[in-house]
């Protein structure tokens, strides 16, 4: 299924970003699924050291502990790995960054392609140099059954055509990273 780097072929690369606070299986089942449907050849995690939506709630787990979590999380998945270039450079975190980073580390060989989450993806037009890192790293977002319909929203025409053109339907898990934080808080 990977690409042979001798054939000129590049390999099609997932970049998952978030704060991962924590990881849970929801992701993990998003990544997986959109790299079977899309026959992307690795995902690459990258946990954001703080969100530039979230700056003023830090992550309630620290840094090296979220990288620890989805270490784990990770574990044993062939073609799945960590980058810390995120946790590693000074907040906020910015895609548009960690993307051209990336190319600039790995780009000549690969392609890259942002995964989201549905919810997630309808916030791409608040997002730092939006239509550039879409150029950069076209997005597949997992969606489900009841995928959305770009055609139907208040966003601009640009994000529709990458929206339209990404859409990945999914199964999904009901569960967030901040249900898992109130059921830990309730030791539940």
């Amino acid at each position: 299924m990977g690409s042979d780097l001798g054939s000129g072929v590049k390999k099609k690369v997932g970049v998952f970003g978030g704060t991962f606070d924590p990881i849970h299986n929801g992701h993990i089942s998003l990544a997986i699924q959109i790299k079977e449907q899309k026959l992307l050849d690795e995902i690459i995690f990258c946990p954001a050291n703080i969100s530039p939506f979230k700056g003023s709630v830090p992550p309630f787990v620290n840094a090296d502990h979220r990288v620890a979590m989805i270490e784990l999380g990770i574990q044993g998945l062939p073609d799945f790995r960590l980058s810390t270039i995120e946790i590693n450079r000074p907040p906020p975190s910015y895609t548009i960054d960690t993307i051209k980073e990336l190319i600039h580390k790995e780009g000549n060989e690969k392609d890259f392609f942002l995964l989201l989450a549905e919810d997630v993806a309808l916030t791409l037009e608040n997002w730092k140099e939006w239509e550039k890192l879409l150029e950069l790293a076209p997005p597949l977002i997992g969606a489900r059954h009841t995928a959305i319909n770009p055609k139907g929203l208040a966003l601009s025409e640009p994000l529709k055509s990458y929206l339209e053109k990404g859409i990945c339907t999914i199964c999904t898990m009901d569960i967030s990273s901040t249900i898992l934080r109130g059921r830990l808080k309730k030791k539940l």
